[in-house]
């Protein structure tokens, strides 16, 4: 009985509910409105939690892009050097290829750099222009510096692009000292945005506006479809009291009415983003309707409530794995992470209790060095290429995970001779990447066989011994960890 509880009480409350409606719809008119509204201010609520997450799924991966950008050493040396080289053809050749490998990688329509020092405005194709404070498309800059903010995000025109409507991330960069270097950022077609906006607004019949109050003030005056100015968005609601809330993070509901309609506006405030995203929705064709056709329709409603919930559900499911699965899944290298490296191995050695096993580490030999002198963007596919590779080794034999840094981590159901084989695969195959890339890739790691009377936490401690003394050793090899180590 009790494990159905849950499940009897549902019902309760929804048959419950449903009487409940029935009796009223007989009883008030007025009702009708009321349960006309909660249903689009549900609908509304859902529309306003899926629309911020797609587009913080748009704009945050831009913005962390210039923030990597913006921080980047060589980028900073670029700039300490810029003028004493700004003549030299190779040296200004080396940062648009820079600024193309990445507009390359993921897309954008322009990347590009502002270099305080001089006021060279750089794209990926070039040098584009020098800015002044007396040309009215370069104020964005001196307003963005002016702020004191780390970003922004701003719509304006695209010089370096046919004069497009763009979407731009703006980053400020600094020396180590503090001192201001210029500004970076990437832009993207605006229509990218839109996009995700009107499809929403086809599905749940609704408009959605987009307030962008932290962006500099800038040349483009004018308003688009979605991105509008608090004016516009008075002009285009029809509401003249103060819409939007005073920076608040939570979703804000209210009701307006006026003699010829009411409607229902959310608001919420995207302190990562800068913007408000305001949606608003008409109930007046819904009351006529519902009020209409209520009692012809009181099958279809039970029928729409039941897949509201199941699509609810489904969504809350959904989401909720894909947290989970994002929370312990390395997003470069697709590993698992080391909190839930710590859940599979348990389960690895319940598995195999039966079997010899064993656990192993490694470290990527000269990381740091590597990083230093070839660029983060190379270091991140050096990691991206030995996760790739490491899960194809242990694919079938056991599990592995990225430990952290350059560390891998993982344990095979063999044992230690045999892991050793099959590690000694896997730095081939490491080695075979010099031949697609151009560089050299090997790996210093340490082998400990698993033994009940040893945790999880006691055999790490075990097999980084023995990662420790295969780097004392020369690197590039591996070490099987014994007692007397």
């Amino acid at each position: 009985m009790k494990k159905h509880i849950l499940l009897i009480s549902n019902l309760i409350i929804i048959f419950s509910l449903i009487a409940g409606f029935i009796g009223v719809v007989y009883k008030q008119t007025k009702s009708y409105q009321n349960l006309a509204e909660e249903y689009l201010a549900n609908i509304l609520s859902i529309a306003e939690v899926d629309i911020t997450k797609q587009i913080e799924n748009a704009m945050t991966k831009p913005v962390m892009v210039s923030k990597t950008m913006a921080n980047d050493e060589f980028l900073k040396k670029w700039f300490g050097n810029e003028k004493e080289n700004q003549n030299r053809d190779g040296y200004m050749n080396e940062l648009y290829s820079y600024l193309n490998a990445y507009k390359e990688k993921y897309g954008y329509t322009t990347v590009f750099c502002v270099s305080e020092q001089t006021g060279n405005y750089y794209f990926q194709d070039g040098l584009n222009k020098k800015l002044s404070e007396n040309d009215e498309h370069d104020i964005w800059y001196y307003n963005f510096i002016k702020s004191g903010n780390e970003y922004d995000i701003q719509i304006d025109i695209n010089e370096a692009d046919g004069n497009t409507i763009t979407s731009f991330v703006n980053f400020r960069m600094e020396s180590e000292d503090g001192e201001l270097l210029g500004v970076i950022g990437v832009g993207l077609e605006i229509s990218d945005i839109e996009g995700i906006v009107r499809s929403y607004e086809e599905n749940y019949n609704l408009s959605v506006y987009v307030v962008n109050v932290r962006g500099s003030e800038n040349s483009f005056g004018k308003d688009t479809d979605v991105f509008v100015s608090e004016e516009e968005l008075a002009r285009r609601t029809g509401i003249q009291n103060k819409i939007l809330t005073d920076f608040s993070t939570e979703p804000y509901m209210k009701w307006f009415t006026s003699p010829n309609e009411r409607k229902c506006i959310i608001t919420k405030y995207d302190e990562n983003l800068g913007w408000y995203l305001i949606l608003e929705k008409d109930t007046i064709s819904i009351n006529r309707s519902f009020q209409k056709g209520i009692m012809d329709n009181i099958i279809f409603m039970l029928i729409s409530l039941a897949a509201c919930i199941m699509v609810t559900t489904a969504v809350f499911l959904n989401f909720n794995h894909r947290t989970i699965e994002m929370e312990n899944t390395d997003e470069l290298t697709g590993l698992p992470n080391s909190k839930l490296f710590y859940r599979q191995y348990r389960s690895f050695v319940r598995k195999h209790h039966e079997h010899r096993k064993i656990i192993f580490m490694f470290d990527i030999d000269n990381f740091k060095d590597m990083n230093d002198t070839q660029g983060h963007l190379f270091g991140n596919e050096v990691l991206a290429k030995v996760g790739e590779s490491l899960k194809k080794t242990v694919e079938g034999h056991g599990i592995a995970a990225r430990w952290g840094g350059d560390e891998f981590i993982g344990a095979l159901d063999t044992g230690p001779q045999e892991a050793e084989g099959i590690l000694k695969g896997f730095m081939e195959d490491l080695r075979n990447l010099e031949k697609e890339k151009g560089y050299i890739v090997t790996v210093s790691v340490g082998i400990a066989e698993i033994h009940k009377p040893f945790s999880a936490e006691q055999l790490i401690q075990k097999v980084d011994e023995a990662v420790y003394i295969s780097k004392q050793n020369g690197r590039n090899q591996i070490t099987i960890y014994k007692p007397n180590h």
